[in-house]
């Protein structure tokens, strides 16, 4: 997975080298968006400091980088197990955010940061490139750099959406995928501790819409959204 990411690295632009994906929105950053407005919504301690938040999985840093844009202050964290995505999280951050996220490389699922070092875990589109077998380590590993009282956010792709089927399908970054459900998610995360969960769909409008975001908050409850958010906390 290393070696593939790598690859994709310097060229990375959220896979809209799909045709269909670029029908839904301009730029990878509106899809991103969805998901950093849903955050900030559960999260609005993120907006005035204080918080640390590690975003595992970073990839080239996209969704820090946008809540950043949106003028969030939280402590940025980043880690990868790709070295040449990680590389891009310093090119890509626009000098009026300031310094850019502290990166880790990762080891397969594990990291090199502290038991309960953030308050907030975030892993977006990440686990359906880990192997089936390697996502439990994911999981425990998540619950293990949290605080007692911290929250994890696992954003994926929605395999009961065929419009996502068919894009993943058509996806050169996508091309190893097995994408995976949100009771996938449940089940994974409760493996590990006991955590309070709960369930939102996202983007039921083309994100270039951003007029119609309002239609999904309405629609969270509905699993045809393309992608979905878990929220976990950990119990105190």
């Amino acid at each position: 997975m290393t070696a593939e990411f790598d690859k994709h690295a310097a060229s990375y632009d959220g896979g809209l080298d799909n045709p269909i994906k670029r029908m839904m929105g301009d730029s990878a950053d509106q899809f991103i968006a969805v998901k950093a407005r849903w955050l900030l919504r559960r999260e609005p301690g993120l907006r005035t400091g204080g918080l640390a938040m590690l975003d595992y999985g970073c990839g080239a840093g996209d969704l820090m980088r946008v809540l950043a844009g949106m003028g969030t202050k939280a402590s940025f964290t980043g880690c990868d197990v790709s070295a040449g995505m990680l590389g891009e999280v310093g090119r890509r951050w626009p000098k009026a955010y300031g310094t850019a996220p502290a990166t880790a490389v990762q080891e397969g699922a594990l990291t090199p940061f502290a038991d309960g070092q953030f308050d907030v875990a975030t892993i977006s589109a990440v686990l359906h490139h880990v192997p089936v077998e390697e996502r439990a380590a994911v999981y425990a590993e998540l619950g293990r750099v949290v605080k007692p009282g911290g929250r994890i956010y696992v954003f994926e792709h929605n395999p009961r959406n065929p419009l996502v089927r068919y894009v993943i399908a058509r996806t050169p970054i996508d091309e190893n995928a097995i994408l995976l459900d949100a009771r996938e998610v449940h089940e994974g995360l409760l493996g590990a501790a006991r955590y309070e969960l709960e369930t939102d769909y996202l983007m039921f409008m083309p994100p270039g819409l951003a007029f119609l975001s309002p239609i999904d908050r309405v629609l969270a409850w509905l699993p045809l959204g393309a992608q979905y958010a878990v929220a976990a906390r950990k119990p105190a």
